[in-house]
């Protein structure tokens, strides 16, 4: 019985830890999506919403499979990827190069079809350069395409058709060397659709 007791009362104290991190307070350094248009038109190169999504859908799928396929044109979006520091004192983060990766959730409206883009890239490494922000300011990354992955342009987002979508935001900061640094996520914005 008291094995029985403490076995629960050890899964108790697990669970509450986990959820305690769960919840983790986010660190000094905030990420945050500004759109700066937040409103676009659906435009589905002459096809309704429903052969549009069926085409993206078909074209993903060959690039996955390694097959030969183009990919449509990225979207064009108007964001700004702003990495704040919070805290009251100075701090040094290291932006671009190779080992610093954002990536996009995009979900609901009529649908999001995400794809490989078969690009090449040199085959330099390109680390990552220091930035010194104070406390309070900014570092902001443009998007002008709505791409991300490596070097910001591997894998191409696509909404389907219009309607109401939730964009989330996800940067892989790196440490001076170029390792894994913190990872930080942004907070939901809506982007509109419109016919």
């Amino acid at each position: 019985m008291k094995l029985l007791v403490l076995a629960v009362l050890a899964l108790f104290v697990f669970a509450t830890s986990a959820s305690a991190q769960d919840k983790k307070k986010p660190g000094p350094i905030q990420l945050k999506i500004v759109a700066k248009t937040d409103k676009y038109k659906f435009d589905g190169g002459g096809k309704t919403a429903d052969e549009y999504k069926q085409t993206l859908e078909t074209t993903a799928k060959k690039l996955e499979k390694g097959e030969r396929a183009t990919p449509p044109k990225p979207l064009t979006v108007d964001l700004v990827l702003q990495i704040t520091n919070t805290s009251k004192e100075e701090m040094t983060i290291y932006v671009g190069g190779d080992p610093n990766v954002y990536t996009f959730e995009l979900t609901g409206g009529a649908g999001v079809v995400n794809m490989n883009n078969p690009v090449a890239f040199t085959a330099d490494f390109r680390l990552p350069r220091e930035v010194t922000l104070a406390a309070g300011k900014s570092h902001e990354i443009p998007v002008k395409a709505f791409a991300d992955g490596a070097r910001g342009f591997s894998r191409l987002v696509f909404w389907t058709g219009p309607g109401e979508y939730m964009l989330t935001a996800t940067y892989s900061l790196s440490n001076k060397d170029g390792g894994k640094g913190d990872v930080l996520k942004s907070e939901p914005v809506k982007v509109t659709v419109e016919k």
